[in-house]
């Protein structure tokens, strides 16, 4: 599985943040967001996408970025 993570800006009381993207090899891809935080359990949330669906959402990015 091909994982490609980015560290998020920083925030207060976070450690750190990421997001990953994972191709499935099926078709599909798992977008994962994980916060680290010093005396709380981590927060993650995985969601999956058809190809269709991460290109849309791709899509959706750069036209806020203005691309």
């Amino acid at each position: 599985m091909t994982q490609y993570e980015q560290v998020a800006l920083t925030e207060p009381k976070v450690i750190e943040g990421t997001l990953g993207i994972s191709d499935n090899r099926d078709g599909t891809y798992t977008i994962t967001v994980t916060k680290q935080f010093a005396r709380k359990n981590d927060q993650i949330v995985s969601v999956k996408f058809t190809k269709n669906g991460l290109a849309a959402l791709t899509g959706y990015l750069r036209m806020l970025m203005g691309e």
